[in-house]
């Protein structure tokens, strides 16, 4: 029996929410997998979806017809999706969001992943002084507060503006190294962890951003050299202990900076993540079990993974675009099953 035979099989209905229609995911396939959407909603939010009456209707209605139980697949875990799936006895297809926030703290997680490469820190106040002193040692600086997205979190820096984040603020601060970002999508489960080959990171581009930290899309394959390679499998390999300590499970993804051929763990998205979507689309079409599959299962019906050749697969071929206005919000985006780039070093797109 395949994978998605199972999952067809399983007494549960699974409700996918979506807050952004550029993160949504079509599983035709899957005949027991429902989206739901509001556009009207005036807050973007998974767990204000989810507390609607509309929506706790649909999904009571629904397993009410079917027998089934329900299981709520939030694109990021939040405190109020963790309640409403307790109060109503419902499967939480995530992790505690209070794991996720710990993880995805851009000034707690350098130390959380204190033996892995990184690229050198100092975690401090953002003042005059301390920002004077890096100036004068690194010439450009990169700081990142607690939280963001789409790189609103991360500013280069090469002098002292208290208009670009407030004074006294806690930040992370690093050198501005040249070199390209990478990426992977990974999925942990109690038997095995299953990750895929490094994509190649789209970020900054000026066509598409006026953020120069801001990624714009992906593609697979990454074109970067087996060295490189071998040293994010290896990475990601290393932090998939950290995560097993912390109780982790499921789907999540690493971004990394390569530097005069180092790699660097930049952060870990602790959820699905943005190109999950496309990038199971991509899997299905190289015939390969999507990760996706297997993070559905990690909450509801775990299972033993057989051995699989899925890092070196040289069918996963795909490349996506966003292009993101002034606010970083997504504004086009355009998928194709083909290389956009031919080249790490710079980045040139052929659409």
């Amino acid at each position: 029996m395949t994978i998605q035979n199972y999952i067809n099989k399983l007494p549960i209905d699974f409700f996918f929410l979506v807050v952004d229609s550029n993160l949504d995911i079509k599983c035709p396939q899957l005949k027991n997998f429902y989206t739901i959407y509001d556009p009207k909603l005036d807050q973007k939010n998974s767990g204000y979806l989810l507390s609607q009456p509309s929506t706790i209707n649909f999904i009571k209605n629904t397993i009410k017809k079917s027998g089934h139980q329900a299981a709520i697949i939030p694109f990021k875990p939040s405190a109020k999706i963790d309640l409403i799936c307790q109060q109503n006895n419902w499967i939480g297809v995530c992790n505690p969001a209070p794991l996720n926030r710990l993880l995805e703290d851009k000034i707690k997680f350098p130390n959380i992943i204190k033996d892995i490469p990184q690229i050198p820190f100092v975690i401090a106040p953002y003042t005059k002084l301390t920002v004077d002193k890096l100036i004068k040692k690194y010439k450009k600086i990169v700081v990142q507060t607690h939280f963001g997205w789409a790189g609103n979190s991360t500013k280069l820096i090469v002098n002292y503006d208290p208009t670009i984040i407030p004074e006294n603020t806690l930040c992370k601060f690093s050198p501005y190294l040249k070199g390209y970002s990478l990426l992977n999508n990974c999925c942990l489960t109690k038997s095995e962890l299953l990750q895929s080959p490094p994509g190649l990171q789209f970020t900054g581009l000026k066509e598409y951003t006026n953020n120069p930290f801001a990624t714009v899309g992906r593609q697979w394959p990454s074109m970067a050299p087996l060295t490189i390679i071998n040293q994010v499998k290896n990475i990601t390999n290393s932090f998939s202990k950290i995560l097993k300590k912390l109780k982790y499970r499921g789907f999540f993804g690493l971004d990394f900076f390569v530097s005069k051929n180092k790699v660097y763990l930049l952060e870990c998205n602790p959820r699905l993540t943005a190109s999950f979507a496309f990038y199971t689309d991509i899997e299905l079409k190289a015939k390969i079990t999507p990760l996706f599959y297997y993070h559905l299962l990690e909450f509801t019906s775990p299972i033993t993974i057989l051995k699989e050749n899925r890092f070196n697969n040289k069918k996963i071929i795909g490349s996506e675009l966003t292009k993101r206005n002034n606010n970083g919000v997504i504004i086009q985006k355009i998928n194709k099953y083909k290389i956009f780039s031919k080249t790490y070093k710079k980045i040139i797109i052929n659409v």
